[in-house]
């Protein structure tokens, strides 16, 4: 985690910022591209949402991410209406 501490709230201490493995920092609101599973070539976007850690766990940073998706990966698949644009 970057920087100090922007939050506390009981056990839990919020950041704004986090420096990845290959020394890119992602921020709050920051979009990437993530691989879910190791064994899968499925990529989807994700988005930094929150970032905490807690003190009564093992001292391990936490992050929510929104994850967007194609719709052919998801359970229904593309439809016809999938990427249509209506202007009125």
């Amino acid at each position: 985690l970057l920087g100090g501490a922007c939050f506390s709230h009981g056990p839990y201490t919020f950041y704004k910022a986090v420096r990845i493995s290959n020394g890119r920092v992602l921020r709050l609101g920051s979009f990437f591209l993530t691989k879910l599973w190791s064994d899968a070539d499925l990529v989807s976007i994700g988005e930094l949402q929150l970032l905490w850690m807690d003190s009564r766990g093992p001292n391990q940073p936490l992050a929510s991410l929104r994850l967007y998706f194609l719709p052919e990966n998801t359970p229904d698949g593309r439809r016809d209406t999938h990427g249509e644009v209506c202007f009125l």
